[in-house]
């Protein structure tokens, strides 16, 4: 890891464990502590692509379950098609906690970036709520790579990089409704915003707040 992205992620870490131990307004009991924390922020495995998010989307994948932890206003005025709103500072609340204690769903947290997604799933680890996962680079990157995929520089892609250039260009169709026309695409309608009704069996959580 660079140095750079070593001090992002040491004071994103540092945030984070201060939100969560310090912002409760009524002490709570924290299951992980800040040593396993630190273990588990350095695991990769908590970070999913947008490629793979996509892909997800459109295969209509029934285990995806994208949660958008920005403001409400944010999400009103966009979010990744099927994307359920819970505000980074409401993601512990009573109502919102079965979401994230489930064997059957792959919970997709996003943001702008990566950061309060990132808060959002120190938060949920510190209550040892397991399989949460971080969009990375979150909207910013989902535009980037999705809605406004560019071609490598170069006359010579390998393989691997011509596959993931085609399949963004296929997503950015799916997505944006563009028509492929020569030299670029142009917009036939806007990106979908679903707000869909999202039914789920009742269980009893463990692991949480109490």
């Amino acid at each position: 890891m660079k140095r750079r992205e070593f001090l992002i992620m040491a004071l994103l870490l540092l945030g984070g464990i201060i939100a969560i131990f310090m912002s409760d307004i009524k002490p709570l009991k924290h299951i992980i502590g800040p040593k396993q924390l630190l273990h588990e922020v350095n695991k990769k495995g908590r970070y999913i692509s947008t490629d793979e998010v996509a892909k997800m989307i459109m295969e209509k994948d029934p285990t995806l379950l994208l949660i958008d932890v920005r403001s409400p206003e944010e999400y009103k005025k966009y979010t990744l098609d099927g994307a359920i709103n819970i505000p980074a500072e409401k993601i512990m609340d009573d109502s919102n906690k079965d979401y994230f204690d489930s064997d059957v769903y792959t919970v997709v947290l996003f943001s702008n970036g990566s950061s309060l997604a990132d808060q959002s799933w120190l938060r949920l680890r510190s209550y040892d709520y397991k399989g949460n996962k971080v969009m990375k680079g979150g909207l910013n990157e989902w535009y980037r790579t999705i809605l406004n995929p560019q071609k490598p520089a170069g006359d010579a892609m390998s393989g691997k990089m011509e596959k993931q250039f085609l399949f963004r260009k296929g997503a950015q169709v799916y997505f944006t409704g563009a028509t492929p026309v020569a030299g670029g695409a142009k917009k036939a309608k806007p990106a979908p915003t679903g707000k869909p009704i999202v039914k789920r069996k009742k269980k009893e959580v463990t692991g949480g707040c109490g």
